[in-house]
């Protein structure tokens, strides 16, 4: 098995300077492909349209305000969401105060010229490692709205059933939304537990019926039986709605 090659791109509207870091990647193997974008919304428009890129090199010289916001449109690419953004420091911008930007900025870590080897493998290291972070924090926000819906859907069986009636769809439904949790892998399985402890300790109780719907004829059952579920799924698309929202 060969070893991971990671996809390098560099923003630096200064030429030599981004063929210096050109070089000096070619000097450590687990550094594959290296694409040199002169200007910020070239390398935004050129994530929009490309697979995951390991590494995106920022120069410093763009300005601090500027590649804020080019970080944070780039994360939101589907190539640059787990991009490690790394923010490139002259030999005249090593102080603590503009080393400690980086934070403000958004990147991930910065690199200091001149180049070293040890340096350029340690930004390696930490592309892995930005790449698992990211790639597990969307896993655990996903399975946090599963498993949301899931206790949404429990209550929803439950409240029908204290009512008196029939339950075989919505128990169905329930069904079919815990199937995606049978098939997760070993390590997602265990995100899933403690997730899925957490959210049923602190899930509030379920809303008691404030009707009586016994005695009433067979015809009118069906009727406020059908009436409550149509309810019922309305409020569940409305909150699925409402949280896309929240999250786009």
């Amino acid at each position: 098995m060969g070893t991971e090659k990671y996809s390098v791109w560099v923003v630096d509207n200064d030429m030599q300077a981004r063929m210096r870091l050109k070089t000096a990647t070619s000097s450590v193997a687990t550094f594959g492909q290296v694409k040199l974008l002169n200007t910020m919304d070239e390398a935004v428009k050129a994530l929009e349209n490309s697979n995951h890129v390991d590494i995106v090199f920022v120069a410093r010289r763009f300005g601090q305000d500027v590649i804020t916001q080019f970080v944070r449109k780039c994360k939101e690419t589907q190539g640059g969401r787990d991009s490690a953004y790394v923010l490139v420091l002259k030999t005249d911008d090593q102080d603590s105060n503009t080393v400690a930007q980086n934070v403000l900025i958004g990147a991930d870590g910065f690199l200091l010229e001149p180049y070293s080897v040890d340096n350029l493998v340690e930004i390696a290291q930490l592309a892995a490692r930005v790449k698992r972070e990211r790639s597990l924090e969307r896993e655990q926000t996903a399975l946090k709205f599963l498993v949301d819906d899931v206790i949404k859907q429990i209550d929803r069986v439950a409240f029908i059933k204290s009512c008196g009636f029939d339950v075989g769809r919505n128990l169905k439904k329930l069904k079919e939304m815990c199937q995606v949790f049978n098939d997760l892998q070993s390590e997602s399985q265990e995100v899933y537990f403690e997730i899925a402890i957490e959210q049923f300790i602190n899930a509030p109780l379920p809303p008691v019926p404030d009707k009586n719907y016994k005695g009433v004829s067979e015809r009118v059952r069906k009727r406020m039986e059908a009436k409550l579920i149509e309810e019922m799924e309305a409020q569940a698309e409305a909150d699925a709605l409402a949280r896309a929202q929240r999250s786009g």
